[in-house]
């Protein structure tokens, strides 16, 4: 195991990412080459084609926006032709493309092509070198967190950007259960406590129970498309909205000025929290059809977020109440409210979790470090005798595609890791065909289509019959072994299909059933098809 004096934890933010280092059982952050305890998220290529991470990436946005990375947290492990990244698109100023050889996205810088492993391996890199120059040393082991949210694709990618940084990723952990750690570690808790986790690009929220040093996730579940950038949307399209009413000058199609306003509608939205009013205030803006400069002076009240963003907070609660739900564990039950991510400061989420839970939010945990401070916890309690315990949860269910294009679950939701589930092989599809094939699947719709593609499955057309195992370590990453009469084999998942290529197929099939259900639409169960498979075609048509 790995020295305990050079093992640290990383937070790898959206926005802003952290590290920590445990000394004499304290776990403290360590600062950036600024003295910032924060290093932005960001990553940029110069006009002299200097590769700039952290702050000086951040000072130059404004200028040159089409070479700034940022916000890649929400991209990294999907599938370019995923309705996620389709999204995407129209939020970045640079320019996210598809990988040819995995059909993963990926992004344009300076002309190059990286995928964004490689982008997450850049700001990694800036973290080991600032660790080791505080702390005075070489520097190889690490645990980093992700949210609880992510697909085992995306787990395997910010793995991948650790080995790419040099790092050997001791373990991969969930934010929610890191932050736990920050909170109750060593302190003899017995308490159910929910983690609310609004970060800058994703949305969790898990509830554990803590006893001593065990940690056991109970239920978890989030959005991956729901934090602090969508907050600052709303308001970048506010006043986007006001300066046309007022000028009739569409900014929206300036990069410079896009990226003007929204440094300034996130700096507008931190205000709000201490103070009720602020003014965005941006002089020289743009120039009218005279060509004289345009001001944008815009003010906005605490009230005008609160309206803005009051669906986005309702998300939250609805996310809440469904995994408490599933678990079938009341609101009382719930002992602390611990929040995490800087969106958690807003007054508004700190009011509706007093009104919806019946109790205020806990305030000792820094909801900006205790992901690091508990991932470093877990990294300095790695191989010790007092060991943390946790019994981490699946957070979305996995399972493998049925030719109906529905996905029957293997792994259900919840289940506690690490865990190995076992069937038998069925048959090849086609009769005669020499293999067998799976396509394997991670999400919480009963839908194919909906879902996360993981990858291919195949094995001889001989197989069937024997046991296959799913099995999930404890960082939630998966291993699927087959039955030899060797022993068991390890088959690893080929991304032999592309997501377009699966969807065609569906929608095929979808036409294929359709038509036939039109030709009896007089049977209430061709009727029942018709429809299912109509809606289907809907969803496809969307992504």
């Amino acid at each position: 195991m790995a020295d305990r004096a050079r093992i640290i934890g990383i937070d790898l933010g959206t926005t802003n990412t952290l590290v920590a280092s445990v000394k004499n059982r304290i776990p403290k952050i360590v600062p950036t080459d600024r003295g910032n305890l924060i290093l932005p998220s960001v990553v940029a290529l110069s006009a002299k084609g200097d590769l700039l991470v952290g702050g000086v990436a951040k000072d130059q946005m404004i200028t040159n926006p089409h070479n700034t990375l940022y916000g890649t947290k929400r991209l990294i492990g999907r599938k370019y032709e995923s309705r996620t990244v389709e999204e995407l698109k129209s939020y970045f100023k640079y320019e996210i493309v598809e990988h040819p050889n995995s059909g993963d996205a990926a992004v344009m810088l300076g002309g190059r092509m990286f995928t964004l492993s490689e982008v997450s391996s850049f700001i990694l890199k800036q973290i080991k070198t600032m660790a080791e120059q505080f702390l005075g040393g070489p520097i190889e082991d690490a645990v980093i967190s992700v949210p609880a949210y992510y697909t085992d694709s995306q787990r395997q990618a910010v793995k991948e950007a650790g080995r790419m940084a040099g790092f050997n990723v001791q373990r991969i952990v969930n934010e929610p259960t890191a932050a736990a750690l920050a909170y109750g570690f060593n302190r003899g808790l017995d308490q159910k406590i929910l983690v609310y986790d609004l970060g800058g690009g994703t949305f969790d929220v898990s509830v554990l129970h803590l006893t001593g040093n065990v940690f056991e996730v109970l239920a978890t579940g989030g959005d991956t498309f729901l934090g602090g950038v969508d907050f600052d949307n709303r308001v970048m399209d506010y006043v986007l909205d006001k300066f046309w009413e007022e000028t009739r000058v569409d900014l929206s199609q300036s990069p410079i000025a896009m990226q003007r306003i929204k440094n300034a509608a996130e700096a507008a939205k931190i205000d709000l929290t201490l103070i009720p009013n602020v003014v965005i205030d941006l002089p020289f803006i743009a120039q009218d059809r005279r060509d004289r400069p345009l001001d944008l002076r815009i003010p906005l009240t605490r009230e005008n977020l609160n309206a803005l963003t009051m669906d986005l907070v309702d998300r939250t609660f609805e996310i809440c109440d469904r995994v408490l739900e599933e678990k079938g564990i009341s609101r009382s039950e719930i002992d602390e409210i611990i929040l995490v991510g800087g969106q958690s400061r807003m007054p508004l989420v700190q009011q509706r979790i007093q009104e919806h839970f019946g109790k205020p939010p806990r305030k000792g945990v820094h909801p900006d470090e205790c992901v690091a401070l508990g991932a470093a916890l877990l990294a300095d309690s790695l191989g010790t005798i007092d060991a943390v315990t946790l019994l981490d949860a699946v957070s979305m269910p996995i399972g493998y595609a049925l030719p109906n294009g529905r996905v029957r679950r293997i792994i259900e939701k919840n289940s506690i890791i690490p865990l190995v589930k076992s069937f038998r092989l069925p048959p090849p599809r086609e009769p005669g065909s020499p293999f067998i094939e799976m396509d394997i699947f991670q999400g919480d719709s009963d839908l194919m289509v909906d879902n996360e593609y993981l990858g291919t499955l195949r094995v001889p057309a001989e197989a069937a019959g024997r046991k296959i195992d799913f099995r999930l370590n404890e960082e939630c990453l998966l291993q699927v072994s087959v039955e030899e009469p060797t022993g068991p084999r390890r088959v690893e998942l080929a991304t032999r299909d592309t997501p377009e290529a699966l969807k065609r197929e569906l929608l095929r099939m979808a036409e294929e059933r359709a038509q036939k259900a039109e030709q009896a639409a007089s049977a209430p169960s061709s009727q029942q098809d018709s429809g299912l498979f109509s809606s289907i075609k809907s969803i496809f048509r969307r992504g």
